[in-house]
């Protein structure tokens, strides 16, 4: 069923992976680089599904569980040359017109699970200066999402109320963050989460939030 705009829409958020670019080749190639730094078979394939939606944290003890090996890998995380898995990345199609006719009529924000290489990412696709505010669980005191304080320091910066934004997201760790925080959630390409809307194409979204 068609949505009705929002009546007070100031603000759209993005997350990153899975929503402004294809990320699951690179994620497998970041981390099966890490296992093999520590001697591991290459088995993240195993749980992209994990590493889709989790922090570096919660990815590595996927792949390692805790303990040394984890506090090993964390520290290798810390010290790699991140770029080469940043070219992997896959921006989806509409991405940059879609945020610049956004960008004319609300403010902008990512949240996202990626700690490391989040304005890395969007500076590699021209798209860091189109964001008012880029915020990870660095920012939001270490939690990241379902917990819902990445969202409270987005709507802080953004100077916004819950009810005045809506968030694109494609997962279920978005979809506990928008439950948990009350905000809106536009589920892009996941049939499957329970969301105010759906969005199989981003060149959708301005249209569907009135601001086409």
């Amino acid at each position: 069923m068609q949505q009705r705009p929002p009546t007070d829409l100031q603000g759209v958020i993005f997350d990153l992976d899975g929503v402004l670019f294809d990320s699951l080749d690179s994620n497998i190639a970041f981390y099966n680089h890490v296992l093999r730094a520590l001697g591991l078979p290459p088995r993240a394939h195993e749980k992209a599904h994990i590493i889709h939606r989790e922090a570096v944290q919660g990815s590595l003890r996927a792949l390692v569980g805790e303990g040394e090996l984890y506090d090993r890998a964390l520290e290798y995380c810390r010290t790699m040359d991140l770029a080469p898995f940043i070219k992997d990345l896959k921006l989806y199609p509409g991405v940059m017109d879609t945020v610049q006719a956004l960008r004319r009529a609300v403010r902008m924000a990512v949240a996202t699970n990626r700690i490391i290489t989040a304005r890395q990412s969007l500076a590699h696709f021209g798209l860091l200066e189109l964001f008012d505010e880029v915020v990870t669980p660095r920012e939001a005191g270490g939690a990241p999402k379902p917990d819902p304080a990445m969202m409270y320091e987005v709507l802080k910066r953004l100077g916004l109320r819950a009810e005045q934004v809506v968030y694109v997201g494609d997962s279920s760790v978005d979809q506990g963050l928008c439950q948990a925080a009350g905000v809106r959630l536009v589920a892009f390409r996941n049939s499957e989460l329970a969301a105010w809307a759906h969005l199989e194409h981003l060149t959708d979204l301005p249209a569907l939030l009135g601001l086409a």
